[in-house]
């Protein structure tokens, strides 16, 4: 299986990019909202007692099972940040290495200011989604959102790029 690990800042255009990968190329989409709003049901609040754990073994397990029956092509989104969440990658690439997984680390960097424009986007507002500028602008002053260090992985600055460009890229990289 072949797994596309969308990742980056809030807003950066990972679920777009995604939704437009599995209408139009076909891939399956696992996005970050499913594992952790399936978490948040049993849980009282975001990041509690073992949340992180759990969220983890929800996306483990949904990796597992995708390739058990026989997905190909499955794109994921998770926003992370290779600097501080170097320990929880790791552990991801060394679980896509034991369980047969081809990973490409796809990284979105739009500018600071498209994060900020599109954390209002109204389907941010109907989400659990960041949607505030403000929080929006304190995150991206503590959080560098680099890319994930691995030989298949690539950065693709989208500022100015469609969706449909960004998948094309990433098809093409893919093979």
């Amino acid at each position: 299986m072949k797994l596309i690990w969308l990742h980056g800042a809030p807003a950066a255009g990972k679920l777009t990019v995604a939704k437009y990968l599995n209408e139009y190329f076909e891939y399956k989409l696992f996005h970050n909202h499913l594992a952790v709003d399936l978490s948040l049901s049993i849980y009282n609040e975001f990041g509690e007692k073992d949340f992180f754990n759990f969220t983890n073994e929800i996306r483990r397990t949904v990796l597992v099972k995708a390739k058990e029956i026989g997905v190909t092509h499955l794109a994921m989104t998770y926003m992370t940040c290779y600097e501080s969440d170097a320990a929880e990658i790791n552990k991801y690439l060394k679980f896509f290495e034991q369980n047969g997984i081809d990973i490409y680390p796809i990284h979105l960097s739009p500018s600071h200011e498209a994060l900020l424009q599109r954390s209002i986007s109204e389907e941010r507002l109907l989400s659990h989604k960041l949607s505030c500028p403000e929080k929006m602008f304190s995150l991206l002053n503590e959080m560098k959102f680099i890319g994930i260090k691995h030989s298949n992985a690539i950065s693709l600055d989208n500022t100015n790029m469609s969706p449909a460009e960004v998948a094309r890229k990433i098809v093409a990289h893919v093979g």
